[in-house]
């Protein structure tokens, strides 16, 4: 609801100044004697107050979106600004004007979030408005997928290296994994120090006896 409230005043009316106009100098229409006083038509008076409800809607259909003056209870449907002009005019038609700009809202909707109970199926089928989001979502697992898929400098290297030795099996024969392995020679009755000691690894192989 819009209230518009405005006063007009004429100073000269205020100040008690008065002025009249004799329509005929010839005819001595008051009767006194005297043709040139006669106060035939008031200049000055109430003063005159009109309005334009909408000045940017020609109502009267003249051509003059800033003249259709009704007065009345006006309602505004489409949101956004409308424009009143006030028009005041004295007695000889010497008038002014003063336009307000009021806006129109449109109507507020309820963002209280819903209840269990107040949810529709309208409410979780997705609309227009929504797919954008879940489309953006889908974007951002989709580059988190590809950058996950691309590898780090390590296992690059990594690779490398396996394309480069071409290690494809590794046999472990005694011992504990991780220590040399060493491969004796074979067995002799009787072998020397030098003999028994491997060249690669300088292991000695023992002398063992074996028990009758």
């Amino acid at each position: 609801m819009v209230l518009l409230n405005s006063s007009a005043y004429d100073a000269d009316l205020i100040d008690g100044i008065e002025a009249w106009m004799d329509l005929d100098q010839s005819d001595d229409s008051d009767g006194d004697g005297d043709p040139a006083n006669d106060r035939d038509r008031p200049l000055t008076g109430p003063l005159v107050v009109r309005w334009d409800l909408n000045a940017l809607q020609d109502t009267d259909l003249d051509g003059d979106s800033r003249n259709d003056w009704l007065w009345g209870n006006q309602t505004w449907s489409q949101p956004g600004e409308i424009r009143i002009l006030m028009q005041v005019c004295d007695g000889v038609g010497v008038c002014s004007s003063e336009e307000y700009v009021i806006t129109v809202l449109a109507e507020q909707e309820d963002d209280k979030p819903k209840s269990l109970s107040d949810l529709t199926w309208e409410d979780l089928v997705p609309n227009r408005e929504s797919a954008g989001l879940f489309a953006l979502i889908a974007a951002v697992l989709l580059l988190g997928w590809l950058i996950m898929r691309e590898k780090d400098e390590d296992e690059v290297d990594a690779e490398e290296m396996l394309e480069t030795y071409d290690v494809t099996e590794v046999e472990v024969e005694g011992g504990l994994p991780g220590m040399d392995q060493h491969n004796p020679p074979p067995q002799p009755k009787y072998l020397t120090v030098q003999e028994r000691r491997n060249k690669e690894s300088g292991y000695v192989r023992p002398i063992r006896t074996r028990r009758r």
